[in-house]
């Protein structure tokens, strides 16, 4: 849980089943130093669906806002607190009422902000997020912070995010794995200037270095290089 001086503002997440056991570990990520602490309704995989963690709690409103309030009343007071979740687990009207119940109720109980990812727990990783749905969601909340997620694999996918949604900002995923370069890149076309030019070979060969020495000195030399 070590959190290193310069690695700030840094967030934590949680996911798991049983609301007794967010509180404690919400306190002890605040303080081991996590500037956020986030609680995560919106994982799709088996592993973690199957055991009712993840995504699979947008099927039950009074547990996922249970586990909120867990976490609140350990860090509220020292720490915000963030919830990542899906637009529900399918296309019925159940799963969207109880998406909308959990939603209202995250805010009513104190969360900083939502992030919403526009894919179905269902869809997983397949079709196209649905950011219609994000634009609804945000008139929806009005003033509250809602963060947009899904299909931003480059930097002008987050500005048009941005611009269509009216969310307050975007988390990306996918699109910054193996790109760190995208964050950059987002800054400069939400500030209206040019589109950075890629990363140089040296800067990569740079940035794969100081990937390996860091997962050594975590991992150890067995271990870092796998």
């Amino acid at each position: 849980l070590d959190v290193p001086a310069d690695d700030h503002p840094v967030g934590a997440q949680l996911m798991g089943s049983d609301p007794r056991e967010f509180g404690p570990a919400a306190r002890a990520l605040a303080d081991a130093g996590y500037d956020v602490i986030d609680i995560n309704f919106g994982c799709p995989v088996h592993k973690a669906v199957s055991r009712c963690r993840g995504g699979w709690l947008l099927a039950d409103p009074p547990l996922a806002l249970d586990i909120v309030q867990q976490v609140l009343d350990a860090v509220g007071g020292d720490r915000p607190v963030t919830v990542k979740m899906r637009r529900g687990l399918d296309d019925s009207a159940e799963s969207e009422r109880r998406f909308f119940a959990i939603l209202d109720g995250v805010f009513e109980r104190g969360a900083a902000a939502v992030t919403v990812h526009g894919r179905t727990v269902k869809q997983r990783y397949a079709g196209c997020s649905a950011w219609g749905f994000l634009g609804r969601v945000k008139r929806h909340v009005g003033a509250r912070v809602i963060l947009g997620s899904g299909d931003l694999l480059r930097a002008a996918d987050a500005v048009a995010m941005l611009r269509i949604t009216g969310v307050d900002g975007v988390s990306l995923a996918r699109g910054a794995i193996g790109n760190p370069w995208i964050f950059r890149e987002c800054l400069a076309l939400w500030t209206g200037r040019p589109l950075p030019p890629p990363p140089s070979l040296a800067e990569l060969h740079a940035t794969l270095l100081d990937h390996f020495r860091e997962a050594v000195e975590f991992y150890g030399p067995r271990d870092g290089g796998m």
